[in-house]
């Protein structure tokens, strides 16, 4: 089997469909109007924001994209968030990261792959002393909002304090959505790290290059990788993990490995990819010597089989050889040259801090 270690991540990425971007930015969207409404579904008087917009078909598509988004994993599927700046506010609209993974690769455990998403950030020059309470309302627990369209219906000269309410007209055929919590932050310190406001609130591209490199540096973070690499292996063969650490013959075996200088995840690990490669049909085989393909082997293995337990983990030899091939994947992944010979990459990995529980390997 060649190496492999789930405590990083393969190479894959998302992006989000942009044309809600498209067409938010078609719609003319000129104000924010503001409110209260009736909400049959939480039987109760919420606050309402309002986009008003020139060109109310766009507005339409915009807005049943999101609820195309909402009805496929919920309300919280469409973040909206607000920034004050100046006199005025930012407002962006766009998907949540957790949802839109949850619709591209679903809860699959084997994969974290690189996000791209698209925020529609609108500026607002002034600010309505309505949106003061509505900030207070999004301090709750629960604090829903209605979030709507209107097509503005007003004289070309428009108002310097916004459109009036007779200005306004609802658009039929376009959903009122309702929002779980609609964030307002006061100032740029408050907006969070993957919030899609985070390039206005911190626009210099030295901040957000930093941020970038200090996310990338996290997940290569020994606590992440482990983190990742139990629950990858988990997910991969549930049953084989639970042996391993329950079953008292293969506790005696795992024991024995490790005064060897081995942690027990390198083991585990190694165990798991040996079990995958028996367990994987002549043909297919080939395919694992690139990553790609293994991970898509992968994300169509279930764990079927009833292996004679007493017999797994007994060819010691094949099973340090993976922990070598494992040892050098991981170390490639990270940045690392990765050694030749077992010690070495041991040497490596330690000082590294991925093995906390290792003593010096043969």
């Amino acid at each position: 089997m060649p190496g492999a270690d789930y405590g990083v991540d393969r190479p894959t990425a998302i992006m989000t469909a942009p044309d809600f971007n498209d067409n938010l930015r078609a719609a003319n969207i000129m104000a924010c109007a503001y409110g209260e409404m009736w909400n049959a579904e939480v039987d109760s008087v919420l606050p309402v924001l309002t986009l008003v917009g020139m060109k109310p078909d766009f507005l339409t598509k915009a807005f049943l994209q999101f609820k195309a988004w909402m009805d496929a994993t919920g309300p919280d599927a469409l973040k909206v968030e607000i920034l004050y700046s100046g006199a005025g506010y930012y407002i962006g609209f766009g998907p949540d990261y957790h949802h839109a993974l949850w619709r591209t690769v679903g809860v699959d455990q084997l994969s974290n792959p690189m996000y791209w998403g698209i925020t529609y950030i609108k500026t607002i020059d002034t600010r309505n002393p309505l949106l003061e309470r509505l900030a207070r309302h999004s301090k709750h627990p629960v604090a829903p909002v209605i979030l709507s369209a209107a097509r503005y219906k007003g004289p070309d000269q428009k108002s310097p304090v916004g459109p009036r309410p007779q200005d306004l007209e609802h658009i039929a055929d376009c959903p009122d959505l309702l929002l779980l919590n609609l964030p307002i932050y006061k100032t740029p310190g408050e907006v969070p790290q993957f919030s899609g406001l985070i390039s206005v609130a911190h626009p210099s591209k030295e901040s957000l290059s930093h941020s970038r490199d200090e996310f990338d540096q996290q997940m290569k973070s020994a606590s992440s990788v482990l983190l990742a690499r139990e629950r990858r292996l988990s997910a991969l063969m549930p049953i084989t993990m639970h042996m391993l650490r329950s079953f008292a013959p293969l506790q005696a075996k795992i024991d024995a490995l490790a005064k060897d200088g081995i942690s027990r995840w390198q083991i585990e690990q190694a165990i798991v990819n040996q079990r995958l490669w028996s367990l994987t049909p002549q043909p297919q085989r080939a395919r694992f010597q690139n990553a790609k393909d293994r991970y898509k082997a992968l994300e169509n293995f279930m764990e079927l089989d009833d292996p004679n337990w007493e017999s797994i983990a007994d060819d010691h030899e094949a099973i340090i050889k993976q922990v070598l091939r494992d040892a050098r994947a991981l170390l490639k992944r990270l940045g690392i040259n990765a050694p030749s010979t077992l010690a070495e990459c041991q040497a490596e990995l330690m000082k590294l801090g991925h093995l906390t529980d290792a003593g010096a390997a043969t």
